[in-house]
């Protein structure tokens, strides 16, 4: 599948470059330093979503494992969600009043980490307290990037580039999304197996003939798997903390993808709303925006 998305992806760098009449995604956006922030913020805004669906996905997976109902797991992504979507409105409403939208970005993405970081500490004997807590943290850092990059992506450029820059930012969250599910559960899937492969009482019993239960090694049933079995099961107790230590790899693989985009943040271009146009000629007059030039010269562009 990754052979077959970088082939596809080569044919159509190549397409769109060299026989494209009217390019989807033409490569002037991508090689010119002072509009690097449409690259960097297609990238960041894809990974943002990585997150996303991988927590929308795999956090009610892991919350049945742990022993929480079906029903209050698949709860208990709501204040993920809640707080992303509140976040985001009033991160966007702060950068328009005060400006500094490449800080705010910076800041809303480092506490991405943080809140993977803390998920990765869930286990079995966590409390719902906890997990609302740790989710409303994760969900505080994505929701604080999310429409924010599509603002930097447009912000500078010549105004017939701009439906085209909206178009190619918007479609990130499909990548995203698509990419978080697969890798994220990649690294879940064969963290799980390898560690139920090592112990020695679940292969003593797997391998069993005489056993009354068969154990499926497959990840993808391991709710159906631990919920067939009595809760004083040694089998049952081996499954939950292979699950659990193989969570905690999921979410270390989600700070490296949050630490990577600090590093995109880093090399991001200037953006800042100015406030003195606002100041100087009435709340009604248009706002103007502080970019940097190729030069890293100050410009205002207005809006």
């Amino acid at each position: 599948m990754l052979c077959a998305l970088g082939v596809s992806g080569i044919a159509f760098c190549v397409v769109e470059g060299r026989y494209a009449k009217m390019p989807i995604a033409p490569g002037r956006l991508f090689v010119r330093w002072g509009w690097r922030n449409v690259p960097i913020m297609m990238i960041n805004r894809t990974l943002l979503f990585f997150h996303n669906f991988a927590m929308i996905f795999y956090v009610p997976i892991f919350l049945q494992v742990i022993g929480l109902p079906t029903v209050t797991s698949s709860a208990l992504i709501i204040p993920f969600l809640s707080m992303a979507a509140i976040s985001s409105t009033v991160v966007n409403a702060t950068a328009s009043k005060y400006g500094y939208v490449r800080t705010i970005c910076s800041c809303g993405i480092a506490i991405i980490p943080i809140g993977m970081g803390l998920m990765s500490t869930l286990n079995q004997k966590s409390s719902i307290g906890r997990i609302v807590g740790y989710s409303l943290i994760s969900g505080l850092g994505f929701g604080s990037a999310t429409q924010i990059t599509m603002v930097i992506a447009q912000v500078g450029l010549p105004a017939d580039e701009l439906s085209t820059v909206t178009a190619l930012v918007g479609a990130a969250p499909t990548l995203g999304g698509t990419l978080g599910v697969a890798v994220v559960g990649t690294v879940i899937n064969n963290a799980y197996k390898q560690t139920v492969q090592r112990s020695a009482i679940a292969s003593s019993l797997i391998q069993n003939s005489r056993a009354n239960t068969t154990i499926s090694l497959n990840p993808s049933d391991v709710v159906s798997s631990i919920s067939s079995l009595a809760p004083d099961s040694p089998i049952r107790k081996v499954l939950i903390s292979a699950y659990v230590s193989a969570w905690r790899k999921g979410c270390y693989s989600l700070v490296g993808v949050a630490m990577l985009q600090l590093v995109l943040c880093a090399m991001m271009r200037r953006v800042e709303f100015d406030s003195s146009s606002k100041d100087s000629e009435g709340e009604g007059s248009p706002r103007s925006v502080v970019v940097e030039d190729a030069k890293d010269n100050a410009m205002v562009v207005h809006t």
